[in-house]
C-alpha cells in the first residue's frame, strides 16, 4: 500500500520527520518497506524564464538562451529543443544538479565554443513522462504565481515522500489512507480530521435481487446506485491525478478516477457501469433490479477490462445484469460495459463479499487486483453507503447531477456490538509500568487506557469492572476479544515501556520421554545412512476419500494426503535417475483419512533402495540389491536404540508391495505398520525405476513402547558368574509356521532355565519337500546360583522337544 505524506496530511497533522514517522509506523505493526523523496528526481532544478533565444553559429539544431533563474546574473544555456522560444516559462536544472532519470549530472561545459550553465529539461529528462517531445513549458498562470528560481519541486508538487506499506493480513484497515491516517493519529496523539459526508441521499431496498448466498453472506452488502449527468471526457483534476500516481494508480479519466480514490481512501472497492452499454446489452432499459450476483456458468467466458478473455466456471462468481455476465465479482470489471469518453450515465457498484469467493474466483482466473486484495483481507460492510455517499458527494463538485437512490440488498445491522474489557484483566495481562525517573512503578490510569482505545476510534462505557468497548468498522476485523484490546492498548503506549514479568524461580524446560525417544528414532536413522526428508502433507485430488481444503492455492495442493509413500518412491525415483546407487530416507509425518470422521494420525516412513557401502571394489561391476533381509535389518538396526521387539508376520493385502516379500510389523501384539518390498507391477509401470523398499510404522505405538518403564529407564543385572550350557536341536517344519511361533513356543516351555533361543541355520531341500524347511535352534541354558548338570535340564530339554513335535506336527532330527 503507496501512500502520499501531502495526502495524510489533509487528514492527520503530522508533527514530525518522516524518518520519523516511518520507524514509529513498522515499530507498531505496520512495517514500511521503502520510503521515497519524491523531489529527489528535481533537485537543483528550478523556475526560469527564457528572456531571448539565438542560433547557434556552429549548428542548426542548437540556441542559445538567456535565462532568467532570479539571480542577479542570468544563465547562459545551449537547447536543442524545437519548440524552445523566448518569454516562456521553463524548468532550468542548474550547475551540480543531478538528473536521476537519465543519470545525469549537470557541469558548466563548452558545446562547440559556446559556455553552457545549465540544462533546460522535458518532464521525461524529470522522470515524471515516458516520453516527451521538447522542454516542458510551464504554464504562465502558474509560474506567475512563484518567484523565479523557485524550486521546480514546488511547481511540480513534488515537495512530498511515498510511504511503501506492508499491510498484514489481520489489518485490512491498514489498506486505506483513512486507516493509515488513524493508525499516525494514535502513534503520534495528533487531531484527526475524517473526510465530511453528506448523508441526503434516499435509500431503497431491492427485494426481489438475486444474490448468490454464497458471496453475500449475512455480513455482507450489495449496492447499485443509477447517476445521470455525468461526462466521460472529463479529465481529473491534478490534485487527484497526483495521489493516485503517487499511490501506484494510473489515471484513466474522472469517472474511473473516483471510484479507484475511494478505494484508496475509504479502502471500499466500487465499480462504475456505463448505463447506455448496460442497456445495448440486456436490450432494454437497464434497473437497479436487473443486477444479480452469481456463480459463473461452464463455458460462459468475459472480456475484461485487461483485454483479455477468460473462461469462466462456477468456482467464479460474477456480476450479471438480466442473467448476462458484466463483471468478476470483486476482482475486475467486463470490458464491454466499462465508463469510456462517450459516457454520460453509470450505475455505480458498491459491495461487500465473502472474502473466500473472491479468493477463488481471483485465484480461478490467476490475476490479483486492488480490489480483490482488500476483498480477502476483509472489509465491513457498515462502510460501505458512507463510501457510496463519499464518491457521490465528489462527483456532485464536478457534474450537474441529480439527487440519486442508493439501491440496497439488505438493511445493515447498526447495533453496537460490546466487548467487555476488565481493568484487573488488563493489569494481570501488561503488568506495571517502569517509571523512567523514579525506582517505582505503577499500573495503567484509567485515562490512560481511555486515550489511548479512543485514539484509535473506539467508545467506551465506563462499568464497575471496566468498560464497554464499541470499536469502529474499520477495526471491526480484528478487533473482537478483550485479549485484542489490551494487545492494542499496550502496542500504542510501547512494550518496551512494562516491566518484565518473569517467572519466579524460573523453572527449566526438558524434553518429555517421547520426544526423547522420537529424537533417538532420528538419530538411531541417520546413523545408520539415513537421510530425514519433510515432503508435503498437501496433495492433487485423486480420490473420493482425500479430505479436500476448504480454500486451496492451487489444484496440485487441494487435499491432504492419505499416504507418505508415493512422495517417497517419488524422491527414490529422482536420485536414481540422478545417477545414485543408493537411497535411504526416512521421515516423520502426518497423514489424514476421512472415514466417519477425520483421523490425523503421525508415521514413521521410508524408503531404501540400493546399498550404500562406501567400500565397493569387489562389485563395482554387478548390481549390488539388498535382498529382503538385508534391508529389513537396515530398519532393525536404525530402532536398535528403543530396546523393543518388533513381530513380522507375512502378509498380501499390501496392493502397492510384493505379495511374497512383504510383512506386517507388530509391536506389543498390535498392527503398527508394514515392511515390504515394492510390487513388481509399479515397476513394469515404471512408477518405481528399481527394486526399493518401503516402511511405515505409527509413531504413538512405537513411542508408547519405548517409553514404558521396564523399557524406558535401564535395569542392571548381575553379570553371570557361571557357564551356560548350549544345546542344538533340529526339525523339519511346515513353511506355514513362522519363526516367531516356534520361539515362542520353545520359550514359553522352557522358561525355568531356558535363557535365550536362537535361530541358527535355515535348510531347504527338494528331498524334504518343496513346502517344508529344516530349522535348527540353539538354546541355552543357565543357573544363576550353579553349575548346570545335563540331569538338570533333561527333563526341560525333553520338554520343549515333545511340546514342538506336538505343536508343529514335526519330529526332531537325529
Amino acid at each position: 500500500m503507496k501512500v502520499s505524506q501531502n495526502w495524510l496530511k489533509k487528514l492527520v497533522e503530522i508533527n514530525c520527520a518522516p524518518e520519523v514517522l516511518s520507524d514509529k509506523l513498522s515499530i507498531g505493526g505496520f512495517e514500511v518497506e521503502s520510503l521515497e523523496d519524491c523531489s529527489k528526481n528535481v533537485n537543483g532544478v528550478v523556475l526560469g524564464k527564457v528572456l531571448s533565444v539565438s542560433k547557434h553559429e556552429g549548428s542548426d539544431k542548437l540556441s542559445i538562451c538567456q535565462v532568467d533563474v532570479g539571480n542577479s546574473k542570468n544563465l547562459q544555456i545551449i537547447c536543442g529543443a524545437s519548440n524552445i522560444k523566448s518569454n516562456i516559462y521553463v524548468y532550468v536544472a542548474t550547475v551540480g544538479a543531478k538528473l536521476n532519470a537519465i543519470n545525469l549530472t549537470i557541469k558548466k561545459s563548452e558545446i562547440r565554443g559556446v559556455i553552457s550553465e545549465g540544462m533546460i529539461c522535458s518532464l521525461e529528462e524529470l522522470g515524471l513522462e515516458d516520453s516527451s517531445e521538447g522542454i516542458a513549458i510551464i504554464d504562465e498562470n502558474l509560474a506567475l504565481k512563484h518567484e523565479l528560481g523557485t524550486p521546480g519541486s514546488n511547481l511540480l508538487q513534488l515537495n512530498d515522500f511515498v510511504y511503501d506499506l506492508a499491510i498484514t493480513a489481520n489489518r485490512p484497515d491498514g489498506m486505506s489512507v483513512i486507516g493509515i491516517a488513524r493508525e499516525i493519529s494514535a502513534l503520534l496523539e495528533s487531531k484527526f480530521n475524517f473526510p465530511n459526508l453528506n448523508h441526503k441521499y434516499n435509500i431503497h431496498l431491492l427485494k426481489e435481487i438475486k444474490l448468490c448466498p454464497e458471496a453475500i453472506t449475512s455480513h455482507c452488502l450489495y449496492t447499485i446506485t443509477l447517476i445521470d449527468g455525468v461526462n466521460g471526457e472529463k479529465l481529473s483534476p491534478r490534485w487527484l491525478k497526483d495521489r493516485l500516481e503517487k499511490s501506484g494508480i494510473k489515471s484513466i479519466n474522472l469517472l474511473v478516477d473516483l471510484t479507484n480514490y475511494i478505494l484508496l481512501e475509504q479502502g471500499q472497492p466500487l465499480h462504475a457501469f456505463d448505463r447506455d452499454k448496460l442497456s445495448n446489452l440486456i436490450g432494454k432499459d437497464v434497473t437497479a433490479d436487473d443486477f444479480s450476483v452469481r456463480k459463473a456458468l461452464d463455458k460462459e467466458s468475459l472480456i475484461c477490462l485487461d483485454g483479455k478473455k477468460y473462461d469462466l466456471n462456477e468456482n467464479i462468481t460474477v456480476i450479471t445484469c438480466c442473467d448476462k455476465p458484466v463483471a468478476i465479482a470483486g476482482v475486475i470489471g467486463g470490458l464491454e460495459t466499462s465508463v469510456t469518453k462517450t459516457t454520460s450515465s453509470i450505475y455505480l457498484e458498491g459491495a461487500v463479499f465473502s472474502p473466500v469467493t473472491i479468493r477463488k474466483s481471483s485465484k480461478a482466473i490467476g490475476i490479483r487486483t486492488e480490489s480483490s486484495s482488500r476483498y480477502e483481507k476483509g472489509i465491513s460492510s457498515k462502510n460501505t453507503i458512507d463510501s457510496v455517499t463519499r464518491a457521490i458527494n465528489l462527483l456532485e463538485e464536478f457534474f450537474s447531477i441529480n439527487l440519486p437512490t442508493i439501491h440496497i440488498s439488505n438493511l445493515i445491522n447498526c447495533e453496537d456490538n460490546f466487548i467487555k474489557l476488565r481493568r484487573s484483566r488488563i493489569h494481570k495481562i501488561l503488568g506495571p509500568l517502569k517509571i523512567t525517573d523514579q525506582l517505582e512503578k505503577r499500573n495503567l490510569s484509567d485515562p490512560e487506557i481511555v486515550d489511548k482505545l479512543t485514539l484509535i476510534g473506539c467508545t467506551l462505557k465506563s462499568k464497575e469492572y471496566g468498560w464497554d468497548v464499541t470499536v469502529i468498522p474499520n477495526r471491526s476485523q480484528d478487533l473482537i476479544r478483550e485479549i485484542d484490546l489490551i494487545e492494542e492498548i499496550a502496542r500504542l503506549i510501547g512494550y518496551d515501556r512494562f516491566d518484565l514479568n518473569l517467572p519466579n524461580p524460573i523453572e527449566p524446560g526438558k524434553l518429555t520421554s517421547e520426544q526423547l525417544a522420537l529424537r533417538k528414532i532420528r538419530n538411531g536413522f541417520i546413523e545408520n545412512g539415513f537421510n530425514e526428508v519433510l515432503s508435503y502433507s498437501l496433495v492433487p485430488e485423486e480420490k473420493d476419500k482425500l479430505i479436500k481444503i476448504s480454500n486451496p492455492l492451487l489444484l496440485e495442493t487441494s487435499c491432504l494426503r492419505d499416504n507418505i509413500w508415493k512422495e517417497h518412491l517419488e524422491i527414490v525415483n529422482r536420485n536414481i535417475k540422478a545417477g545414485q546407487t543408493s537411497c535411504y530416507v526416512f521421515e516423520v509425518g502426518n497423514v489424514f483419512y476421512n472415514n466417519s470422521e477425520f483421523i490425523q494420525e503421525e508415521l514413521l516412513n521410508g524408503a531404501i533402495f540400493g546399498n550404500n557401502k562406501f567400500g565397493k571394489w569387489v562389485n563395482s561391476v554387478k548390481e549390488n540389491d539388498l535382498n529382503y533381509y538385508q534391508a529389513r535389518g537396515k530398519l532393525k538396526e536404525a530402532l536398535s536404540s528403543l530396546n523393543i521387539k518388533i513381530d513380522d508376520k507375512p502378509t498380501n493385502s499390501i496392493d502397492f508391495l510384493h505379495p511374497g516379500r512383504t510383512a506386517k510389523l507388530f509391536i506389543e501384539g498390535k498392527d503398527a505398520g508394514y515392511f515390504g518390498e515394492i510390487h513388481p507391477e509399479l515397476i513394469l509401470e515404471k512408477k518405481s525405476l528399481k527394486k526399493v523398499y518401503l516402511f511405515s510404522i505409527n509413531v504413538a505405538k512405537l513411542l508408547g513402547a519405548s517409553t514404558r518403564k521396564n523399557k524406558w529407564i535401564p535395569i542392571y543385572k548381575q553379570y553371570p558368574i557361571v557357564p551356560k550350557m548350549e544345546r542344538d536341536i533340529n526339525f523339519i517344519f511346515s513353511k506355514k509356521y513362522l519363526i516367531s511361533e516356534i520361539t515362542s513356543e520353545i520359550r514359553k516351555t522352557g522358561k525355568n532355565l531356558l535363557e535365550d533361543v536362537n535361530l541358527i541355520d535355515v535348510f531347504e531341500d527338494i528331498n524334504i519337500g518343496k513346502d517344508f524347511v529344516s530349522y535348527t535352534f540353539r538354546l541355552s541354558y543357565r543357573d544363576k546360583d550353579k553349575t548346570l548338570l545335563d540331569s538338570d535340564i533333561s527333563s526341560i530339554h525333553s520338554n520343549i522337544i515333545s511340546n514342538v513335535e506336538k505343536s508343529f506336527n514335526t519330529k526332531l532330527r537325529e
